[in-house]
């Protein structure tokens, strides 16, 4: 019997666990397996990563199917992130509109022979008779003086220079009355007369000879008798002739061609 029991320990699978578990503490407790256990962790962490990222994701999932959430909360939330992908996809579209408006500004400039200055408008003012002037982020220190031509990113003419201070300008749309050209209409007999802005919504052509021909859908462009201001900058289309015989002048509605209400970046020429 006691040969058997004696046996029995012998063979218990206990007894070397044992022996190996103290072994390995030991070891661990004096740092012998430390390089060992570094690798083990190394290759096991991401392992163990995965497991924790797919164990998350099922309790979310089962969280989701047994706590719904209330539709009000839900509906709130989807609103917020709505909100937030139109402030972002609205910044987007207009960095992608400014850079185009730069990239005609910087084409503009490559092919013009004066000197240009590239300017933001950074503000709209009151001008005269209820018409809008714009205020842009450029100034005296730039070169600029009264009366320079104010240009589009395409390169037509929106206004000009009414007033300066150091850093800052103030410019007048072709649409205003204060913002008068000396124009030519592209015509047989290169027409000439003085332009300004009616009310602030289209321009007004005056001084037209009575016998010159002139039609809608003539074009005006700046006439190069103004002073800072060179001849060819495009101002609009005629789009109505007022031709009265007991008159010695002849009127034209101008429309302007550039956008005026929808201006960020403008050019300013210096001669």
């Amino acid at each position: 019997m006691l040969t058997d029991m004696i046996r029995i320990k012998k063979n218990n699978p206990i007894v070397p666990g044992l022996i190996i578990a103290v072994a390995l503490f030991f070891l661990h407790i004096s740092g012998f397996l430390r390089p060992l256990e570094n690798s083990l962790s190394y290759l096991i962490k991401p392992i163990a990563g995965r497991f924790y990222t797919a164990g998350t994701d099922i309790k979310m999932a089962y969280d989701a199917n047994n706590n719904p959430e209330d539709p009000n909360a839900r509906a709130e939330r989807l609103a917020k992130e709505v909100a937030v992908l139109t402030v972002a996809n609205s910044r987007r579209l207009e960095i992608e509109e400014e850079n185009r408006k730069l990239r005609e500004a910087l084409k503009f400039v490559s092919n013009n022979s004066s000197r240009v200055v590239v300017a933001s408008v950074i503000a709209k003012e009151a001008a005269a008779e209820d018409s809008l002037g714009l205020v842009i982020n450029r100034g005296a220190k730039d070169g600029l003086v009264p009366g320079l031509a104010v240009v589009s990113e395409e390169g037509l003419i929106v206004g000009k220079v009414l007033e300066t201070k150091d850093t800052t300008a103030k410019i007048c749309l072709t649409t205003n009355p204060s913002c008068q050209l000396a124009a030519a209409i592209q015509n047989s007999d290169k027409t000439q007369g003085i332009t300004d802005g009616d009310l602030g919504l289209t321009i007004k052509m005056n001084y037209i000879p009575q016998l010159e021909k002139i039609a809608p859908g003539d074009i005006v462009i700046t006439s190069g008798l103004g002073e800072h201001i060179a001849r060819g900058l495009v101002i609009g289309r005629i789009t109505q002739v007022f031709n009265e015989s007991n008159e010695v002048w002849q009127e034209a509605i101008i429309e302007p061609l550039a956008e005026l209400d929808n201006l960020t970046i403008v050019s300013i020429l210096i001669p």
